[in-house]
């Protein structure tokens, strides 16, 4: 039984496609490097969950001017950089955007003004007999250094395992499904986060263990602000905190078994592995928001391109794009409509 339903989530859009304010931020340095160095180190201390890209394109703001201070020669440079304001704040909200098939979640920053996106991470989420589900959540509780209690009813008698390197969580839990105990976390097994196909957790979404130490940062310096918690931002004892109203933050579950994107390379389309078979067989509605599953249907693929990007491929090219995408595409690749445009236009023609 197929699901119907038509998803869209926030679009990746290029920075330079959004007006930016921004504050200047100056750095007085013996070069350019250490400059940018500083600068680094300031913005992974404000806000910690910036991608790379995000820091090339601020040190790319730089202005240079040379310094003649003959009291201070290991200063030679002043360089002043252009930092978006919204990354300067004391208080954030993010969104935490998760696609099951895609093995991916997605950071957005967001305000009452816009959305911005601001890294792609991936992840491990549920086997086949241990569903992650796709809802929209809250993020409501927070755990610095678990312990962790093997789920198996088979393995019920085998001790906790304390927190440290070896704990299956890693450094820090995120909570956001009451319902199912379900939650983001670390992993000790950093290596399964480098497979193409990752679905064998016990349901919740395992994180590399230095995305989640960034996440834990910024939780802890820039979302909750009911009670100072930055002295666990190095800590390494056990600790849970239930957020305040004020703290929570969304966290989204897809279950989309197809993308349309764009990025430098122009408008695409990714195709992801039905990995839960619901193509074949529903997911329980009692775990999950069936509005949140999108199969890769024509109609889906079609419907959504069109709201995204209008008619700029037309109708009759685009289904035959489609047609020739479910029979062909492989799985987990991008595939460009400019190009499948001129393909198709090219094999008419001929």
């Amino acid at each position: 039984m197929a699901i119907f339903s038509c998803v869209n989530s926030y679009s990746q859009e290029s920075q330079s496609q959004k007006k930016i304010v921004t504050t200047p931020y100056t750095v007085d340095a013996g070069s350019q490097s250490e400059a940018d160095a500083m600068l680094e180190a300031h913005l992974r201390d404000r806000f910690s969950i910036l991608s790379d890209k995000w820091i090339s394109d601020i040190i790319a703001t730089q202005k240079v001017a040379q310094l003649n201070d003959t009291t201070n020669p290991n200063v030679m440079y002043r360089i002043t950089y252009d930092i978006p304001s919204q990354f300067l704040v004391d208080t954030a909200k993010i969104l935490w955007e998760l696609n099951i098939p895609q093995f991916e979640s997605h950071i957005y920053q967001i305000s009452a003004q816009d959305t911005t996106f601001i890294d792609t991470w991936p992840n491990v989420v549920g086997r086949i007999t241990d569903k992650t589900y796709a809802g929209n959540f809250q993020a409501f509780r927070i755990r610095n250094w678990p312990t962790w209690k093997d789920p198996d009813p088979t393995k019920a008698d085998l001790p906790a395992t304390p927190p440290g390197p070896g704990n299956p969580l890693g450094l820090f839990v995120v909570h956001y499904d009451e319902n199912s105990l379900r939650y983001f976390h670390g992993t000790n097994k950093p290596g399964v986060l480098k497979k193409k196909l990752r679905y064998e957790s016990h349901g919740c979404v395992r994180n590399d263990n230095d995305n989640i130490q960034k996440m834990k940062e910024f939780v802890l310096k820039r979302i909750v602000k009911s009670k100072d918690l930055t002295n666990f931002v190095k800590s390494k004892k056990s600790m849970t905190y239930n957020f305040e109203e004020v703290d929570k933050f969304p966290v989204r579950i897809l279950y989309k078994t197809f993308d349309i994107n764009q990025d430098e390379g122009g408008h695409f389309v990714m195709l992801f592995k039905d990995i839960y078979n619901y193509g074949k067989k529903a997911p329980d509605a009692k775990w999950n928001d069936l509005s949140l599953v999108t199969l890769s249907t024509k109609e889906n693929i079609i419907a959504e391109y069109q709201k995204e990007y209008g008619l700029s491929v037309p109708q009759e090219k685009l289904n035959e794009i489609v047609d020739y995408l479910l029979a062909n595409g492989k799985e987990y690749e991008k595939y460009y409509f400019e190009d499948l445009k001129q393909q198709f236009l090219t094999n008419n023609n001929q």
